[in-house]
């Protein structure tokens, strides 16, 4: 039996549906009995530490999960399930944990050029050789003994992969980084003690210098269970099944999705779980949802569905502390700020918000807007230009980059993609940090592999094997 821990702060969906896709049954769980019986135990984790232990010592788990890591039973960490079984952490003033390592996990420092969290796909040394595996924290360990995999960011070496004899743990999630992810999980499944993990990739890297990729991301307008795209909002056509294209996409290099149930707000519905179950099913990476969010009970509702972020857009400028709440629950990775700006004469930025689908003017300035969701809590915030909406005709690059500058979160430009020569000009001149694509890809005028090879070859990073 394989037993996924549930301690109130786990991507449970998708690391159980990751040993699905691999013909393997697992069982979720809380109880120690259980965990103690289990044949291989996995322990994962979003989130916060502090919440993280305070549940731990509620659900009388903490001596259950270090018994388990001591037992030389497979043992498998993920994420903040990796961090937690290190000694102390910095985040929120500072927490004691599991001690089954040594060392601290820290704040990545404040580096120019560097946004915290981490959000993407980015390169892991095993044993001189390296692949691209999905990242997203704000906090990460101290290189220790038991390092057997590093990753660099912000200008800090830090451990993407901890190993003792069967017990595993790593920073990234393979359960979500595609096929290179299930290699990792299978190679738990199989491997000896005295095996160190194997990376997909057979490549030398004596000058490792891993490099977080732009990513490139498909929005899927979802309308009545169909994909629909318009311009400006207007004139939406039907383009399939969210499901179908989702796995199309993916299997075709996307690093993230993005859903939008376009119409739950304004019909006063929750979003479509049943699609959120069905993608979170059928990918292997990342993807956020938004549409139909009102509470952090509906926030949990998707992340339980197997969704890895929430972006929240008009219920935010109605309700900014919802973002505070949503990030203190969950982690500010998982909340994601969508924005409508539009230029306007009537803001110190020249570009205003928008809610309801461009059809209502807030007076707000989008660049104070996107500072003051970042000091809330949001771990992202998604840039989508109205005047430049399904125009096809490049980013908005003024927009994007004033609030790239402004604020310390990754930032993602929205609306206007139509070649692949825009993002690379979207990355390069607005310092975006991710682009989402839509018409130039539903159309099938372009591929994501193509717009990868030009991005490519005019040296904008990106991961270019899946």
């Amino acid at each position: 039996m394989i037993a996924i821990v549930d301690y109130g702060a786990g991507n449970l969906t998708s690391v159980k549906n990751a040993f699905a896709a691999l013909g393997v049954e697992t069982v979720v769980t809380s109880d120690a009995d259980t965990i103690c019986r289990a044949d291989r135990i996995v322990f994962p984790g979003v989130g916060a530490a502090k919440s993280a232990m305070d549940n731990l010592r509620k659900m009388g788990l903490v001596e259950p999960i270090k018994a388990a890591a001591a037992s030389g039973k497979p043992f498998l960490g993920i994420c903040l399930g990796m961090q937690v079984l290190f000694e102390h952490s910095e985040e929120d003033g500072g927490v004691d944990m599991l001690g089954v390592f040594s060392g601290k996990v820290r704040r990545f420092p404040d580096v120019k050029g560097f946004k915290v969290p981490e959000i993407g796909w980015n390169g892991v040394e095993v044993r001189s050789a390296s692949d691209e595996y999905y990242f997203v924290h704000s906090y990460c360990a101290d290189i220790v003994p038991e390092t057997v995999g590093v990753t660099e960011y912000a200008g800090v070496k830090f451990t993407a992969m901890v190993k003792r004899g069967n017990l595993w743990a790593c920073q990234f999630h393979p359960e979500k980084s595609g096929r290179v992810g299930l290699d990792l999980i299978r190679s738990w499944l199989t491997s000896q003690p005295s095996e160190l993990p194997t990376i997909h990739s057979s490549t030398p890297t004596p000058d490792f210098n891993s490099t977080l990729t732009r990513r490139v991301i498909p929005c899927l307008d979802v309308r009545n269970g169909r994909v629909t795209k318009g311009v400006k909002f207007k004139n939406n056509i039907d383009l399939g099944d969210p499901v179908e294209m989702a796995v199309r996409y993916s299997e075709g290099g996307a690093d993230e999705l993005v859903f939008y149930d376009i119409t739950a707000s304004a019909e006063h519905r929750p979003i479509d779980i049943g699609m959120v179950e069905a993608v979170a099913k059928s990918v292997r990476i990342p993807f956020a949802v938004g549409g139909g969010i009102s509470t952090v009970a509906d926030m949990e509702r998707v992340i339980l569905a197997g969704a890895e972020k929430v972006s929240v857009n008009s219920l935010a400028v109605r309700n900014p502390q919802i973002i505070a709440e949503g990030a203190a629950v969950f982690g500010r990775q998982c909340i994601v700020l969508g924005m409508d700006p539009v230029k306007s004469g009537k803001t110190p930025s020249g570009y205003e918000i928008t809610t309801r689908g461009f059809r209502e003017f807030t007076g707000m300035d989008a660049v104070e807007w996107a500072k003051r969701a970042a000091d809330l809590g949001a771990g992202e915030i998604v840039v989508n230009s109205v005047d430049a909406d399904g125009t096809r005709a490049g980013f908005e690059l003024e927009i994007t980059r004033l609030i790239s500058e402004a604020v310390g979160v990754p930032v993602v430009a929205s609306g206007g993609a139509g070649i692949p020569e825009h993002l690379v000009t979207v990355f390069r001149e607005a310092k975006a940090d991710a682009a989402i694509v839509a018409g130039m890809i539903h159309s099938g005028d372009y591929t994501i592999a193509q717009i990868k090879e030009v991005m490519h070859k005019a040296g904008v990073s990106t991961r270019m094997t899946w």
